[in-house]
């Protein structure tokens, strides 16, 4: 018989059987209208088809003043049964976070998103990544459900040429661990929330902008008052998004509906990758053709000073972090496996493009 399921913050379990769903509902760490949750639905929707109707995912409002390691806790205490967000947020209470949800630099390997999982999914990844909610002491069973990137450098008032160009100039950078890189490369950045990007540009308070992508930038409108435009950057080549279930509520449910979440999990990274590549082409072309808007390359210097700061920023980090130097030997011992390979196959010289 189907169940709803009810969780007591006292006792983290639930226990009510009545009509004919596992009502879950998950709390998001971004605003409904974002691209992440908008992928959601396409998950739980698959979930609930593959269940035959035994699970049923409902997404709660967003709270902006919860901190997101408080909602995780609240997941884990069973106060709420789920959560979705992203992982590399959580680095101020487990820096190995970021090698899960952000790697500066791809974890300075030059990973992309295929070679990411691999490594996720066929080296030990997976594993680690169960093993670091033990790290954070949370009761929490996590599924990675859409990745992203690479991300843009964003948007500048003027042309640019050198870093020298930047020097003096205020960018709007994200509240996390890429505004410390960038400052380390001689940027003046000042972290922002999405929401005063445009009220800054406005008032002419910002010079540049390092937000996102060209979908997400075009829906708030960002080429309106700048409009040199750099697709190139290193913070995040890789972001993902994931899924954080209550472990108990977790462990209380059939093999099937395990399998369940774990399929379509899988199939939800695949289809958000690969549907940002159309969107984010098709934004592209829209800011290109009819918004005048001019795309510049980066200047390699930036690669450089990024890829000096960022392995500085990892040494670092796994000189201070157990836990972080074993997610990141990892991915280095990954690296000397599967790198040579798939570098050599994305760059054949057959001459195609003559």
């Amino acid at each position: 018989m189907k169940k709803i399921l009810y969780y007591i913050l006292a006792s983290g379990f639930l226990l009510n059987e009545a009509s004919g769903e596992t009502i879950i509902e998950i709390n998001p760490l971004m605003p409904l209208n974002s691209i992440e949750l908008k992928s959601l639905k396409s998950f739980t929707k698959n979930v609930f088809l593959l269940t035959d109707g035994e699970i049923k995912f409902q997404i709660a409002t967003f709270d902006s003043k919860e901190k997101p390691f408080t909602t995780l806790q609240n997941v884990s205490n069973g106060v709420y049964s789920a959560a979705f967000g992203h992982t590399h947020l959580l680095s101020d209470k487990e820096p190995a976070a970021l090698l899960f949800g952000a790697p500066p630099l791809t974890a300075g390997l030059r990973f992309d998103n295929t070679t990411f999982f691999s490594w996720f999914y066929s080296a030990g990844g997976s594993d680690l990544y169960q093993e670091m909610w033990d790290e954070l002491d949370l009761n929490i069973k996590g599924f990675i459900l859409q990745t992203s990137g690479p991300r843009a450098l964003g948007w500048f008032r003027k042309p640019f040429f050198s870093l020298k160009d930047l020097k003096g100039k205020l960018i709007r950078d994200s509240l996390d661990f890429t505004n410390s890189i960038h400052r380390e490369i001689g940027l003046s950045v000042v972290p922002m929330k999405v929401a005063d990007i445009i009220p800054e540009l406005e008032k002419k308070n910002l010079d540049g902008v390092s937000w996102c992508c060209p979908s997400a930038d075009l829906s708030i409108g960002i080429h309106d008052l700048i409009d040199n435009y750099y697709p190139q950057g290193a913070s995040k080549n890789i972001l993902n998004a994931d899924l954080y279930l209550n472990r108990n509520l977790y462990t209380n449910l059939s093999s099937l509906q395990k399998k369940a979440i774990e399929f379509a999990a899988s199939v939800s990274v695949i289809r958000h990758s690969s549907s940002l590549v159309y969107e984010n082409g098709k934004a592209l072309k829209e800011l290109v053709e009819n918004h005048n808007v001019t795309v510049h390359d980066t200047p390699r210097e930036y690669f450089k000073k990024y890829q000096e700061a960022a392995a500085f920023f990892l040494n670092k980090k796994a000189q201070e972090n157990d836990f972080f130097a074993k997610v990141w030997q990892s991915q280095k011992d990954f690296a000397i496996i599967g790198l040579p390979y798939w570098s050599k196959v994305q760059h054949p010289n057959m001459g195609l493009h003559d």
